[in-house]
């Protein structure tokens, strides 16, 4: 196997001729992945601590950028007491598929058309234009993602999820404490699960959404700007469910003791009212 190698110990730019897939391991600091028209560059503009390992599959196009061991599934050995930081801008491909992992570093991704696949421990998480098949997960960071189209798998514990814009196919988010906020529009026969212990859940969906539709929180309020849905009294949950048009996509929000409030874009020059 056809391997390029570099050791950077200092602020740098490297340039490279193909990308076609980008893994990123790295403690603290910044990361940012953009899509580019331009020939693939990594530029490295704050360092310190251990130095970073650069590789390149010659055969594959895998850009790989991190510490030794530089393992996807390594994420918890970066806890050690380095004092590493870096802040390094990688520009690659809309096509190039990528994989970030990141202790306290916050990480941005834009413009990536393949999908994208983000962990964090602490760090907050930026996903902006990006389509295709989208995973993010963080145990205490924010995760906010902007025009996101296709599929979106999100995970947090105590970090807030907040989710603007894109058509999604499919929307699954899970956290313990941590708010979901979602403000999209699903694709025909596109589907939106939410699930939390304690943190509330907004979701807004566009008036004309066809959906069946199934919120239940133990001890928290639910509530719903939709009129077809209606609300079921049952002595230890609070539930509203029905369709909204003709129901052919799945929307369902659980949580144990938030409150879920399912709110719409409210056709021009009309107002709703929240039941």
């Amino acid at each position: 196997m056809a391997m390029s190698r570099w050791i950077v110990d200092a602020p740098q730019r490297l340039d490279f001729d193909r990308v076609t897939e980008l893994r990123v391991h790295l403690a603290a600091g910044t990361v940012a992945v953009l899509a580019s028209d331009d020939a693939p560059s990594a530029v490295i503009t704050e360092l310190t601590g251990r130095r970073l390992q650069v590789s390149m599959d010659m055969q594959r196009h895998i850009l790989t950028i991190g510490y030794e061991p530089q393992s996807w599934e390594g994420l918890l050995g970066l806890i050690k007491p380095w004092r590493d930081h870096v802040a390094v801008t990688v520009t690659v491909p809309a096509e190039c598929r990528s994989r970030v992992a990141v202790h306290s570093a916050s990480a941005v991704v834009s413009g990536l058309l393949s999908g994208a696949t983000v962990k964090s421990m602490s760090g907050d998480i930026a996903l902006d234009g990006v389509a295709g098949e989208v995973n993010a997960e963080t145990m205490s960071g924010e995760i906010a993602a902007r025009d996101v189209n296709g599929t979106i798998r999100v995970k947090s514990l105590s970090g807030g999820l907040t989710l603007a814009g894109g058509l999604l196919s499919g929307l699954t988010a899970n956290t313990m404490s941590g708010p979901v906020t979602a403000d999209v529009a699903l694709a025909e026969g596109g589907s939106a699960h939410v699930s939390t212990m304690s943190g509330e859940v907004t979701l807004r969906l566009p008036a004309d959404t066809d959906a069946r539709v199934h919120l239940r929180s133990t001890s928290g309020a639910v509530r719903t700007e939709f009129d077809s849905l209606r609300a079921v009294k049952a002595p230890a949950s609070h539930t509203v469910s029905g369709n909204v048009g003709a129901g052919t996509g799945h929307v369902s929000v659980t949580t144990m003791s938030g409150a879920v409030t399912l709110l719409r874009h409210a056709p021009v020059g009309m107002e709703s009212k929240t039941r």
